[in-house]
């Protein structure tokens, strides 16, 4: 850590709050979220559906809708360049260029009325200024970068030709075709067997060495986490609750939720048939408690907790923790 802090961060995200407005509610999905990504590293993102995650990573790039979404306040830093003030034409410069995306449907992501090949040679041709011929060339040079079998053929395929591994394939090589600064992959695992998921991780370990991409992983898997990550971020209620190197979250997680996900998972070495489980659910973000968010559902909820909420304080070096019993001081 000591090192990577040493570093000039690729991606700085500053106090960032990106809030939706409906129906005289608001609903703070990214409160006040801050964290940096350095060249070459992978962040995990971790927690529960609706905790904030895939709202956090679609800021970045502004792809969230305005309204009901509005972006109400912060920083989002990319190579000192920030994102929320910059205007749309130049958004859709860095958008598939500096910052590409790999989401967890691909079918849905993919047009299915396009070829592959017209689908990958769209992004070269826009942001690379290619010609159609060397578009298409290139477009089978990153099916082949992905270890599809003959790319040649694949590039006329329509997406509903390939099976769900391949299709998550050619997202990757869509997502990496102008080699960006910042990959986000949004849970691209979740709809495949285990035997295509290692394999897809495989694939994006040895890409992300090869061109040396940062990659933001976001899942609920953590032992996908464990394999993937350099640094892991928790979040819970859009707020983050613990950040820290992969080993020390796994090694000693000092937020409540952190342990919680942790001893939710499968162990084999138990002969117990029940799974421990975090009681309750994610509340409303548009109806929180007063205090820590993560009150109802936590065993060392104290009265501090339910009078205000913890600042994200470093309790050592390069381990950050949202929690009043375990050092965190009230905002």
């Amino acid at each position: 850590m000591t090192e990577m802090n040493e570093r000039k961060p690729l991606l700085e995200v500053k106090n960032l709050k990106t809030y939706f407005h409906s129906n005289g509610n608001t609903v703070k999905a990214v409160d006040d979220v801050s964290f940096e990504v350095y060249q070459g590293e992978t962040l995990g993102i971790v927690g529960e559906s609706g905790c904030g995650k895939s709202i956090t990573c679609m800021s970045l790039a502004r792809l969230v809708e305005t309204p009901p979404g509005k972006y109400e306040g912060g920083e989002i830093l990319l190579e000192g360049e920030d994102m929320l003030k910059i205007s749309d034409a130049r958004m859709r410069e860095i958008r598939g260029n500096k910052i590409s995306y790999i989401f967890q449907e691909p079918m849905t992501s993919l047009n299915p009325v396009f070829r592959i090949g017209m689908q990958i040679e769209e992004v070269l041709m826009l942001h690379q200024g290619l010609s159609k011929e060397e578009a298409h060339a290139r477009a089978i040079e990153a099916l082949d970068m992905v270890r599809i079998p003959n790319p040649e053929r694949i590039v006329n395929e329509y997406p509903f030709a390939l099976s769900g591994g391949m299709r998550q394939r050619v997202m990757i090589a869509m997502a990496l075709a102008c080699s960006p600064k910042i990959l986000v992959a949004d849970e691209p695992t979740t709809a495949l067997d285990v035997t295509i998921q290692a394999q897809v991780l495989d694939l994006m370990n040895d890409l992300k060495k090869k061109i040396d991409t940062s990659i933001l992983f976001i899942t609920h898997d953590l032992s996908v986490i464990a394999e993937m990550a350099d640094r892991v971020m928790v979040m819970y209620a859009g707020k983050v609750v613990e950040l820290a190197d992969v080993e020390t979250i796994f090694g000693n997680p000092l937020h409540p939720y952190t342990r919680g996900l942790i001893s939710s998972r499968p162990d084999m070495s138990t002969s117990s048939t029940r799974l421990n489980v975090i009681p309750g659910n994610v509340p409303d973000l548009s109806d929180l408690p007063v205090g820590c968010a993560f009150q109802s559902r936590c065993g060392v909820v104290c009265d501090k907790c339910r009078q205000g909420t913890a600042e994200l304080v470093e309790v050592e070096p390069g381990h950050f923790v949202r929690c009043f019993v375990t050092g965190g001081k009230k905002e």
